[in-house]
């Protein structure tokens, strides 16, 4: 082996070292003898552990996709039954126009002056007197529930 001097710098100084460097048949490397490490045995429970994560991993993926179902299934039914209560709606606004037309051609064909003759002449019946009127004084204005005989 050679020695030489070498020079460097460290910060502001510059400094000088022996440095000892090899000749061309030193060179060749020689590798040394690697060492056959012994096989580490199996672990047998980080197996069972990794099946286990793998199954619940496989199980949450599976109740998530039908939870996932079941909203949609669900979300599709109310839907449909939004749709149906429109539906039912509109129906049921077609049918009050009806029969309120109904209740007008019905009033309209009542003649009142009939019904008044027809009550007096056939009937017999006749306006109240002044004798047979009872007049009372409210207690409250609101409503009235009759409990008992009016005085």
């Amino acid at each position: 082996m050679e020695k030489r001097t070498q020079i460097y710098q460290e910060g502001n100084t510059l400094r000088t070292r022996v440095v000892t460097v090899p000749t061309r048949e030193e060179e060749i490397l020689v590798l040394p003898k690697q060492r056959k490490q012994p096989k580490a045995q199996p672990v047998r429970h980080m197996d069972w552990v990794g099946l286990g994560i793998f199954s619940l991993m496989t199980v949450l993926t599976i109740s998530f996709a039908l939870l996932c179902f079941s909203f949609l299934r669900l979300n599709a039914a109310v839907t449909n039954s939004r749709s149906n209560i429109y539906k039912l709606e509109n129906r049921l606004a077609e049918l009050r126009t009806e029969n309120q037309l109904m209740e007008n051609r019905l009033e309209a064909q009542v003649d009142l002056k009939e019904v008044f003759e027809i009550a007096t002449e056939q009937l017999g019946m006749v306006y109240p007197d002044a004798d047979s009127q009872i007049s009372y004084s409210e207690t409250v204005r609101e409503y009235i529930r009759q409990y008992e005989d009016i005085p």
